[in-house]
């Protein structure tokens, strides 16, 4: 899970913003204890007009995680996750983040430009004080970083140099797991490696498979397909359960022909000239009958709604950090909010950090009560960079309602739009 993090000169984001996730006890099942006396808030929703930078938020937490794993295999390609603000776009992105994996507090921070890692440093609690894993300063394009390993790490001096060998000046020290066969005493790197590979590079990923391979692959799983079968009918979406089928497609001749002729490899030849493909049906019901309804005649909604479900699979099975965008787009608000029940009271040491325009959450009684879960994002109009404040830092009573004074304007967030009415002359 997530404790902190911070970010600044990234996107819409040119001061330093802060998501801070620290509760000051169980106080309600939003919280969770994560290791001994220490308790993390499970859910995070960023709420703000449209281009506010609500997004960007989500979009920098992904790369700092994807920065932090994923190696570069050449040290000319530049570090693609430098996005600065366009105002300061010659200054490096600085990034920290305090996370738990596996029960055990990390603390990575990391400066970086177009081309190289400036400094990053890791530091770990693994008897709940403060050690170095690591640290590095980038020293010159053509030499290797300075890095420092912590003690107690214990790693050989062998291990320590082919570390440093194969760390290139455009990726991290621990993502040199994911390109390097090294000795066993890196048992620690490839430790973190695994479980930030397992449980944190988890930003809307799902959006680039197709519903079918979802739902196929949910299939295969009995204890997955039981679960997706139960939300589905739990949803009130007419649906008793699904299964995957295989269907006729229709192929003209002068498509095949001319495929035949094009100078592609065979494997995607035969792929698009395949009589047949892959799909899904749908069990409906109603009180005379059940019948099929295939996957493309789903509507949009329930398509969404199919989509996420991955997602609270994932949490509520395994400790596991989901960035999910527009949460509630296309989606029955009580569905929604159900949705988030389900997560909030079936999952453990799971996270769900989300942005949303659905400000109707505010006025549920878990949610205003819990303000620490809400941040309000608005753009300053001085320089057009966002700013996030979190629902608690605004002092309002108890017994005011976040809803109401949201919508009055107390906590801004909120578009300032124009007149209805067109003038032509303008």
């Amino acid at each position: 899970m997530i404790r902190k993090f911070s970010v600044k000169n990234y996107l819409s984001i040119r001061d330093k913003q802060e998501l801070n996730f620290l509760a000051k006890g169980p106080s309600s099942e939003l919280a969770t204890e994560v290791v001994e006396g220490v308790f993390l808030y499970k859910l995070g929703i960023l709420f703000g007009s449209n281009a506010s930078g609500k997004s960007n938020m989500l979009i920098a937490l992904n790369e700092v995680f994807r920065l932090l794993v994923l190696p570069q295999s050449d040290a000319k390609q530049g570090i693609h996750g430098y996005l600065p603000f366009a105002l300061t776009k010659d200054d490096p992105t600085e990034m920290y983040v305090s996370f738990y994996a596996d029960d055990i507090r990390y603390d990575y921070e990391v400066k970086f430009n177009d081309k190289y890692i400036l400094n990053e440093s890791l530091y770990y609690y693994p008897n709940k004080s403060k050690s170095l894993f690591y640290e590095r300063i980038f020293v010159d394009d053509k030499v290797q970083a300075e890095i420092k390993f912590g003690p107690s790490l214990k790693l050989f001096v062998k291990t320590q140099e082919s570390i440093r060998e194969n760390t290139l000046n455009n990726h991290s020290v621990l993502s040199v797991c994911r390109k390097a066969a090294l000795k066993e005493d890196i048992a620690p790197f490839n430790k973190l490696h695994s479980w930030l590979m397992d449980n944190y590079l988890n930003v809307d990923d799902d959006e680039e498979k197709g519903l079918v391979e979802i739902l196929k692959n949910a299939y295969s799983d009995p204890k997955k397909r039981k679960f997706y079968n139960m939300m589905l009918r739990k949803a009130d979406l007419n649906i008793l359960e699904y299964r995957p089928i295989v269907e006729d497609r229709f192929v003209p001749n002068e498509f095949r022909e001319r495929i035949q002729k094009e100078n592609i490899p065979e494997g995607m030849k035969e792929a698009l000239l395949k009589s047949t493909f892959d799909s899904i049906t749908f069990v409906n019901h109603s009180e005379s009958e059940d019948f099929d309804i295939p996957l493309k005649w789903q509507s949009k909604g329930t398509q969404k709604y199919i989509r996420i479900l991955e997602a609270l699979y994932d949490m509520i099975t395994s400790p596991h950090v989901y960035y999910l965008d527009e949460l509630g787009e296309d989606l029955h608000y009580d569905l929604l909010y159900y949705y988030l029940n389900v997560f909030i009271f079936s999952s453990e040491k799971s996270q769900l950090i989300i942005t949303s325009q659905e400000t109707t959450l505010l006025s549920q009684d878990l949610i205003n009560d819990n303000r620490g879960v809400v941040w309000f994002v608005e753009k300053k109009r001085e320089t057009a960079s966002s700013e996030y404040s979190r629902g608690d830092s605004f002092g309002l009573h108890k017994n005011l309602s976040l809803y109401n004074s949201y919508h009055i304007g107390r906590l801004g967030a909120k578009p300032e739009l124009g007149s209805i009415f067109i003038n032509w002359e303008d």
